[in-house]
């Protein structure tokens, strides 16, 4: 079984499927969390991507950034270096993903943020969950139902220093300030969530044997949402969002 993971960071997503039986590859714009990066992949905008690249891939799962939907963005954004441009940049990157999914035709696909995505993409997401202690996240997309954990044991990067390098054929070690490190772990979906979504993908993939059509009319559908283990308040607002 093949995933590509789409806006990978440090492999949340990667990191779950790899243990379920997926062969993973990435795609990170970041070179220095590229290379941090334990799985196959390329350095690359995902906007500049060739779809039909990826034709044949059992799985398609993103996590754009979130920055530009975020309430933090709209609370302290003007502050910011680059202020939030969700209309813009934000959405350029959402569509990006979306249009790799409608041309490559996975069996799934799995696009995941914050819950004020919806406003700018205009459509329902088939769950709202709270993955981590501070981490409520919205799902899109045809995945079959799976249970989403709660991961309040997610840390964070506290060491200043963080070196890694010599994985996957590489031999260039990588020292980032553990500041600018904490932000991408943060960000970073919790082990068993992606484990949970890779066992049962993995489970209907070889139950099924046939394409199931990734149509963009299907985000719409099937909106009874997941299993979850425990009920969340989705009037809350978490520190993440």
């Amino acid at each position: 079984m093949k995933a590509l993971d789409l806006f990978c960071g440090l492999g949340g997503w990667s990191d779950g499927l790899t243990l379920e039986g997926f062969e993973v590859l990435g795609v990170e714009i970041n070179q220095e969390i590229a290379d941090l990066y334990k799985h196959p992949v390329i350095c690359e905008d995902v906007r500049n991507l060739n779809p039909k690249d990826f034709i044949g891939y059992d799985l398609i799962v993103g996590s754009p950034p979130c920055r530009d939907f975020s309430r933090l963005g709209r609370l302290f954004g003007h502050n910011w270096k680059r202020p939030p441009d969700p209309e813009g940049e934000g959405m350029s990157l959402v569509n990006a993903f979306l249009r790799i999914v409608e041309e490559a035709e996975p069996h799934y696909w799995l696009l995941e943020n914050v819950p004020d995505l919806e406003k700018y993409l205009k459509i329902p997401p088939r769950t709202t969950a709270k993955i981590g202690e501070s981490m409520r996240r919205s799902f899109w997309g045809n995945f079959p139902s799976f249970l989403i954990p709660r991961d309040y044991n997610k840390k964070t990067f506290t060491k200043r220093k963080y070196l890694s390098g010599d994985h996957e054929g590489k031999n260039s070690p990588v020292c980032l300030d553990g500041s600018k490190l904490a932000k991408w772990n943060r960000a970073r979906i919790p082990l068993p969530v992606a484990r949970s979504l890779g066992k049962c993908v993995g489970a209907a993939i070889r139950g099924s044997g046939t394409l199931v059509a990734p149509l963009m009319s299907q985000i719409a559908t099937d909106s009874d949402g997941l299993d979850e283990p425990v009920s969340h308040n989705t009037n809350k607002a978490d520190p993440d969002d």
